[in-house]
């Protein structure tokens, strides 16, 4: 996301207290107005956002009942990848300017609280949380559907910027692994919960694994050979394991498939499986996490070094 960071936020208020301090940095009350009126705008892109990707789950019974009756210490794993995610999801597309690793987490806690005040805000008023659920009840629905939000919130300065190209530098190999996690995270979310992903992973003989885990690669290949072509590479290897479409594909494979056993895990969805039925679960739902990572690669990794060069 990009809601104005710390630093700014506190130019703003320096800026408003201290008029004639600030007009050397700021242009004196105009710099403080258009500070301010950034950081408004910014939060309001951040919440709309959050909406636009989060409000589907915000609907759904599954997640309702799993943000009741997920075990905390899961919850708090699942919080926490999410959160590293997020992390370097903004490092790649949440932001404009340079920021320090303190301003990008402070940067991301903040997209955080305002994903979770978006999913308190929806779901009291779905009417989801009421006093008599308790605590436990309430902070569980409101912390694993902040998760889903949060993604919405990370995405707004590049679904919603009013800049071209977003504004983004190259994200690099590392980065770009990052948004492949997150768009694997946010489309096998909406998947894991629901009573298909038992049906579908039980029935899966080898075959059919074979047949998903075939499919993965070719749309994941496909799209980052679609990628390299756009900026200008031909080859499908590069210098180092991350730089070509062939080593990035394997290794978006592989964050694809640990996400959706990840998800498994938190559902209680692996517990008591054999090998081959556990296999063919997250292999099944690996195929959902690859098109989220495929889908994400397009919408933010695209962009980035195609729009430098065009700049250039």
């Amino acid at each position: 996301m990009r809601p104005a960071s710390a630093s700014a936020i506190l130019r703003a208020e320096v800026s408003v207290a201290n008029p004639e301090a600030a007009k050397g940095d700021s242009g004196g009350d105009g710099g403080a107005a258009a500070l301010i009126s950034d950081t408004v705008r910014d939060h309001v892109r951040a919440v709309v956002g959050g909406l636009l990707v989060g409000l589907p789950l915000l609907w759904t019974q599954e997640m309702w009942r799993n943000g009741e009756t997920m075990h905390p210490l899961k919850l708090l794993v699942l919080l926490a990848a999410s959160f590293a995610i997020v992390v370097g999801f903004n490092a790649v597309c949440g932001f404009r300017r340079d920021r320090s690793w303190f301003e990008l987490l402070l940067d991301s806690l903040q997209g955080l609280g305002i994903s979770m005040f978006i999913a308190a805000i929806v779901l009291y008023v779905l009417g989801r949380i009421e006093p008599e659920l308790g605590i436990a009840t309430v902070v569980g629905r409101i912390a694993l559907l902040a998760i889903a939000v949060s993604f919405g919130t990370a995405l707004a300065s590049t679904l919603l910027s009013d800049e071209e190209g977003g504004g983004r530098e190259a994200a690099g190999p590392v980065g770009e692994l990052f948004v492949a996690a997150g768009g694997a995270l946010y489309f096998a979310l909406n998947i894991a919960p629901t009573d298909e992903v038992r049906s579908v992973g039980s029935e899966a003989d080898t075959p059919l694994v074979l047949v998903a885990i075939a499919v993965s690669l070719v749309v994941g290949f496909a799209t980052l050979l679609t990628i390299s072509r756009a900026k200008g590479s031909r080859s499908w290897f590069g210098d180092g394991p991350l730089d070509g479409p062939v080593g990035e594909t394997i290794a978006a494979y592989a964050i694809a498939l640990l996400v959706s056993y990840v998800l498994l895990w938190s559902f209680d969805l692996v517990e008591g499986l054999g090998f081959r039925a556990l296999v063919g679960h997250v292999v099944m739902l690996g195929v959902v996490a690859t098109f989220g990572a495929a889908a994400a690669r397009i919408l933010v990794g695209d962009g980035s070094d195609a729009g430098a060069e065009a700049a250039a």
